[in-house]
């Protein structure tokens, strides 16, 4: 025989492993026989644990128990004992688990917690066996901003940390376990922590349940707030919590990303008050399975107490984190992938960041130029983009990252608005609400175009895609008329991401976020494959030689080249680029690629002089 179950030793660190789980269907687990007593809070980065191993049953006696990782980085200095009753290993490193370790409050995800799963089978001489998995943690979520929840460690990149200023009555101290500086809020107030160099971090803890939500106060936020209100995200747990029927272990299996705290921390968080108002039960007792008798989360939502209201869903709590503004310094983190990524970087169910960093879009500002001159920074930084699509009564806010951050790309928040008052609507997807660029006036709103199409006062074309897709954007030559053509691809539903919705294959949602067209996509319309693509980048490579001489590695709207669209041959030109700034022009709109090659060809052939100016 054969029996299957989950340990019932997941609260705190592995809580938010086995919430990830409960959610989908699985094995109804059997009589637990073999019970596995593991560490209950975070280990720590490059922590040792142990595990003990031991039958309830009376039936059962002897055999032998054989260990198997099952996920996470590989253990280090795995030692189960001769019978396999106990198991000692250690927990994988910070630097192992995160990658590049950022400068001030690292953030981190369920991906980058330092998490493993084990598998514990037991068999015997007559054939019985038994397989159980516990997971064991390294930390608890962080989203690496400086409001930061008390009762959850955060960990800190940099060398020479020291505490120069704390709240009344803490008595917490950094922690330099592995090499690696920690702290653990133990009350609620302001901190000002140094490194060796003296350069300062300022942080503010606090509970949740006791941070004023008070956003939409006049003079500060109320479009915002209520915008929020209609969000899905805050509405997500309300709307569950009342269906009928609920998923199967809901919402124990969600208490991590559909309310507001990290389950198995006393930061006043959802979990946390449910067990402070004596629930009947232990919400996220491993996050599994139906609670013991009647418990307040058996309740409809309007039946919970308003203690638990305020913290149910995803509000403004949840993503900035329970504490007052930040310094201005500091304002820019908000913006980074690493605050979603508590949610949506837990492959291989959410891959959503994943993803996103296997993509172009999350390289954008590797180059120091464009993170730091305002033209380029306008599409290759999320601050720059959201100071450019900003409507007129909203005041930009300066959220640029430090020059020393490194390169950030393009997150979450350049494309998604969790609270933008814009939207007419509530859609799941939360896309920005942008105006089209005038060049495409007319189109279907789509957040991609802004930064895909040129501008009518840019000095030469720059990220043609839009344009080419839509048809639009090239001059006559001779009178200088807007020269246009069909757009084949238009009508495809969800626009932009309707072709581009590739990405790996081994994530269960969120794979999109690649943003990859693979040649399958075309099938739709093409059985037989996509048309044959005639070469228009070579030609159109071979036409921009003819008319500069110079470097080639570059983009062209990266150059120096400035193109005068008063004359013929600067209206060739300006149709040259739009082709060579889109790689993939063959493949949005082959034909009107062409014909702008086609209308540019014979005026830069009659005109062969001046070859290293593009005027």
């Amino acid at each position: 025989m054969r029996r299957i179950a989950r340990a019932g030793v997941l609260a705190g660190a592995g809580a938010l492993a086995a919430a990830s789980l409960a959610c989908r269907k699985h094995d109804a687990s059997p009589v637990e026989c073999l019970r596995l007593e593991g560490p209950r809070e975070a280990v720590g980065f490059g922590g040792t644990f142990s595990i003990k191993a031991t039958l309830d049953c009376p039936q059962l006696a002897g055999g032998r128990i054989a260990w198997r990782q099952i996920e996470g980085i590989p253990l280090a200095a795995m030692s189960p004992s001769s019978d396999g009753r106990e198991l000692t290993a250690r927990l994988p490193s910070l630097a192992e688990s995160v990658g590049r370790v950022p400068w001030g409050v690292v953030p981190i995800s369920p991906r980058t917690r330092g998490q493993i799963a084990l598998v514990a089978n037991w068999t015997d001489d007559h054939g019985a066996t038994i397989a159980r998995e516990i997971q064991v943690a390294a930390a608890d979520r962080s989203r690496g901003l400086p409001n930061t929840p008390v009762g959850v460690r955060l960990y800190l990149g940099g060398d020479g940390w020291h505490v120069t200023a704390r709240p009344a009555g803490s008595g917490a101290a950094l922690d330099t376990t592995g090499g690696v500086a920690s702290l653990l809020p133990d009350v609620a107030g302001d901190w000002r922590l140094a490194d060796a160099s003296d350069r300062t971090l300022a942080l503010r803890s606090g509970r949740y349940d006791e941070t004023p939500l008070d956003c939409g106060r006049s003079g500060c936020h109320p479009a915002i707030t209520d915008a929020v209100a209609a969000s899905p995200m805050t509405t997500v747990f309300a709307r569950l919590m009342d269906a009928k029927p609920r998923p199967a272990g809901y919402p124990g299996c969600a208490l991590a990303c559909h309310t507001t705290g990290e389950p198995g921390a006393h930061d006043g968080g959802f979990p946390h008050v449910v067990a402070e108002l004596g629930a009947g039960g232990d919400p996220v007792a491993g996050g599994v399975g139906p609670f013991d008798g009647p418990t307040l989360l058996d309740r409809r939502w309007d039946a919970l107490p308003r203690d638990l209201h305020r913290l149910g869903g995803v509000g403004c709590l949840a993503c900035h984190g329970p504490g007052a503004i930040p310094e201005a310094s500091a304002r820019w983190g908000i913006l980074r992938t690493d605050v979603c990524a508590v949610c949506h970087d837990a492959p291989p169910r959410y891959g959503h960041v994943v993803a996103l960093r296997q993509s172009a879009m999350s390289r954008a500002d590797q180059d120091p130029r464009a993170r730091t001159e305002r033209a380029c920074a306008r599409c290759h930084t999320t601050a720059g983009f959201l100071a450019s699509v900003s409507p007129p009564e909203r005041a930009p806010v300066d959220r640029r990252a430090p020059v020393d951050a490194g390169p950030v790309g393009i997150t979450c928040s350049a494309c998604h608005a969790v609270h933008d008052p814009r939207r007419p609507d509530g859609t799941a997807r939360l896309l920005r609400s942008i105006p089209v660029p005038a060049l495409l006036a007319g189109a279907p709103q789509n957040v991609c175009l802004p930064c895909h199409t040129p501008d009518a006062d840019d000095a030469r074309p720059s990220a043609s895609a839009g344009a080419i897709w839509r048809g639009r954007g090239g001059l006559d030559p001779a009178t200088g008329q807007p020269l246009t053509g069909g757009a084949p691809h238009a009508a495809i539903a969800g626009g932009c991401v309707g072709c581009h919705r590739g990405g790996p294959d081994n994530l269960e949602r969120g794979s999109n976020h690649a943003f990859r067209a693979p040649a399958s996509v075309c099938t739709t319309c093409h059985p037989q494959g996509p048309p044959p693509s005639t070469d228009l980048r070579a030609r159109a490579l071979g036409m921009w030689r003819g008319v500069r001489t110079g470097e080639f590695g570059r983009p062209a709207h990266a150059g120096d080249a400035r193109v005068d669209r008063r004359t013929p041959r600067g209206r060739a030109i300006w149709n040259l680029l739009l082709v060579l700034e889109d790689p993939a022009a063959a493949a949005h709109n082959a034909r009107y690629a062409g014909a702008l090659l086609d209308a540019a060809e014979p005026v830069l052939q009659a005109d062969d002089t001046g070859r290293t100016t593009t005027r």
